[in-house]
């Protein structure tokens, strides 16, 4: 890889993944590549120049700082350390006594992500750096144009989610339905999703030609950065012979194409983040109940998504592995659900807050699919890609911070009400489990506020416990089966008779009234909402 100077390549790493600490002694540093510091057999052939991530380092443990930054001495490379900025006193005194630059990596941020973005950023500026790599050009349009006025066909350029991103716009461009279409929805058509995703032109590393019936002959280069795909360039020519002999150029346009994608795809990272980010401090109410905040877009409709359970104590049974694992799956999800919502024409926002997942979707400028369909993808992905299984639900549109807040309320009534019911894993509505969620919360205030009892359910409950007798549970399972004697002794697996018996021994030691509508309801209340107590 071509040598990058280090205050680029921080420049290059925008949105505070990375803050250059020190910039080490006389001179200016260049970055050549990235390597793991504990790793002896890399570092024994490593080349000066590469930053050494301190994956693993405790920065305040000042002796284990000290051999990280004479390894980085030795050498003459980088180093990336876990620190939040500014960095303790002593911490940033520590650093200033040496010659090595050493930088901040934001904790929130995976290593993984950090390799990815270093050695991507690196292999794109290599790529346009070689002989012969010319002019980066203007924007992507630009670009377009310029290789359609070369080649003499129409180009379009595709993202990894095949949005169209850019195309040439030249007269007398050869122009064919699907073309057409694309410009139009400014993504590939749903009919030539199949020719456009076709393996052979993703794994080439040349130019691939393409002639799907019915449309004009094309050609097709990936656009990569290093090992990482960043979208594919696609030229539709008049004709068979007017595809011949361009294949170098449209490989020195994927180059070029490359340093603009890759600072587009940083660009709806950045997006991505602040949308996230806006969303997280309006579901926990730190936006307050006014305007939106920045970043939130509504109307829009809230979805949350929590791990199905398949029985009763199934949440145990889930954790039995680690936090670690349970809170992996869920980020895997989120990332999923961001990226499906995209590909689908959405530009959703996510947050996760506990173990449940919410996502917002714009109505604005939403994607052709309903989300009904877009969750039932989502679901389908997570159980064939993540291999768990999720409960989804979504609310109705909501127009402001206040109708948020309570869409999240409803969300999760309903997940712990599915929950607790042990349903199926599937998409779900709160518009549909309206009744339910009512009952819950009727339920949870006569729970809560004794002035809305009339205390005779914790009459019933002391008599039981004093007597060993089953009275709370006999009147909920008659109250909620609706005077059904056969169902409510079936379900209490006790004989009818003596289910009737107990119903007169309740009239007569407590006063219970059966035949009044107002008492039932009240009595059912509160039973549940004793029961639900698990005392």
């Amino acid at each position: 890889m071509t040598a990058m100077p280090l205050k680029q390549l921080v420049e290059a790493l925008h949105g505070g993944v990375i803050t250059l600490l020190s910039e080490g002694g006389a001179g200016e540093w260049r970055v050549s590549g990235a390597e793991l510091l504990d790793c002896p057999e890399a570092l024994g052939t490593t080349a000066p120049g590469h930053l050494l991530r301190g994956v693993g380092l405790d920065i305040a443990d000042r002796a284990a700082l000290g051999t990280a930054l004479s390894t980085a001495a030795s050498g003459s490379c980088a180093l990336a350390v876990k620190c939040s900025t500014p960095p303790p006193p002593d911490v940033s005194a520590q650093i200033g006594e040496t010659d090595v630059p050493v930088l901040a990596v934001d904790p929130q941020v995976p290593w993984t992500r950090v390799q990815r973005l270093v050695t991507t950023i690196l292999a794109a500026r290599a790529e346009v750096a070689e002989p012969g790599g010319g002019a980066t050009g203007g924007d992507l349009f630009s670009l377009a144009n310029a290789v359609a006025g070369i080649v003499g066909g129409a180009v379009a350029i595709m993202d990894t989610q095949q949005v169209v991103v850019a195309y040439s716009n030249l007269p007398d461009q050869p122009i064919d339905e699907t073309r057409r279409r694309g410009i139009l929805g400014r993504r590939v058509p749903e009919d030539a999703l199949a020719d456009h995703l076709d393996r052979e032109v993703w794994v080439s590393d040349t130019v691939v030609g393409r002639h799907r019936p019915g449309d004009l002959p094309r050609t097709a280069v990936v656009v990569r950065a290093g090992e990482d795909v960043l979208g594919s360039l696609w030229v539709a020519f008049p004709d068979e012979a007017a595809a011949a002999d361009c294949g170098p150029t449209l490989q020195e346009a994927a180059r070029v194409a490359a340093l603009h994608m890759l600072a587009l795809r940083r660009q709806v990272d950045a997006e991505q983040e602040s949308r996230d980010r806006a969303l997280r401090q309006a579901l926990e109410g730190r936006s307050g109940h006014g305007d939106p905040p920045g970043g939130v877009r509504l109307p829009a409709v809230l979805v949350g998504l929590a791990e199905a359970v398949r029985e009763r104590g199934g949440e145990e049974s889930w954790e039995a592995g680690t936090a670690a694992r349970r809170r992996a799956a869920l980020l895997r999800m989120l990332d999923l659900a961001v990226l499906d919502g995209r590909s689908l024409g959405y530009e959703p926002a996510a947050a996760l807050l506990g173990d449940r997942v919410y996502v917002l979707l714009p109505a604005a400028g939403s994607g052709s699919v309903s989300t009904g369909v877009l969750l039932d993808h989502l679901l389908d992905r997570a159980r064939h890609s993540l291999h768990r299984s999720f409960t989804a639900v979504n609310s109705a549109t909501v127009g402001t911070t206040s109708d948020l807040l309570a869409a999240r309320r409803d969300i999760n009534a309903a997940l712990d009400h599915l929950r607790e019911q042990c349903a199926d894993a599937g998409a779900y509505r709160t518009e549909d489990l309206r009744p339910e969620l009512v009952l819950r919360r009727l339920v949870g205030a006569v729970r809560q506020d004794s002035e809305l009892r009339t205390g005779i359910a914790e009459r019933l409950r002391a008599y039981d416990a004093e007597h060993a007798t089953d009275y709370c549970a006999t009147l909920l399972s008659y109250l909620r089966h609706f005077g059904d004697v056969a169902a409510a002794s079936g379900e209490l697996h006790i004989h009818q008779n003596t289910l009737r018996l107990r119903l007169r021994r309740a009239e007569q030691l407590f006063g219970v009234s059966l035949t009044d509508p107002t008492r039932r309801l009240l009595l059912m209340l509160e039973l549940t909402a004793l029961a639900d107590t698990g005392t």
